[in-house]
């Protein structure tokens, strides 16, 4: 299901292509063959999106508060925070750390039962998608790339559970 109709085809490489470009031009996740979009929020996507509507302000707001202790109380010289002032339209759907020691940090965590991710592993300008750029050099994007690491930050994580990832980090060496 989605919100752009239907294409049907028995050519089987046109329907991976189509498939791929509907993903963000990307058959498997992060690895972009195509510029494309994302393009499936269907009818049931949408009911639950209007529920979830009104607690907008106030997930954001639990977000933002994540994301304040997060930034005054992780402490660690490993560990580089993100620059948050307190501004109201920063809303954290990410709370993105970056860390020379990434691998290392990540298999930490995950030995103390706190999940993260790597979001964009890839830099743009080294993705199929924009071959024409492959053969450039951005040492600061790609060492960003190298670096990142998505922190857990949910509005229904409890304080405990922000107590613990802080506590975790800071412990990290």
């Amino acid at each position: 299901m989605g919100d752009a109709g239907a294409v049907t085809t028995n050519d089987a490489q046109l329907a991976e292509v189509i498939r791929q470009l509907r993903n963000y031009g990307s058959a498997q996740k992060y690895h972009n063959t195509y510029l494309g979009v994302n393009s499936r929020l269907d009818e049931l996507q949408a009911a639950f999106l209007r529920i979830k509507l009104p607690q907008l302000d106030r997930d954001n707001a639990l977000r933002r508060a994540i994301a304040a202790r997060y930034t005054t109380e992780i402490n660690n010289p490993n560990i580089q925070l993100p620059i948050y002032t307190g501004q109201a339209d920063q809303v954290f759907h990410l709370y993105v750390i970056r860390t020379a020691q990434r691998d290392k940090l990540q298999a930490y965590l995950a030995q103390h039962e706190i999940q993260t991710l790597i979001h964009y592993p890839i830099p743009p300008h080294q993705q199929n998608a924009l071959a024409a750029w492959n053969a450039q050099s951005f040492p600061i994007t790609e060492a960003i790339h190298r670096e990142v690491l998505s922190l857990p930050i949910s509005p229904v994580m409890t304080a405990e559970q922000v107590d613990r990832v802080i506590a975790v980090l800071n412990a990290y060496n």
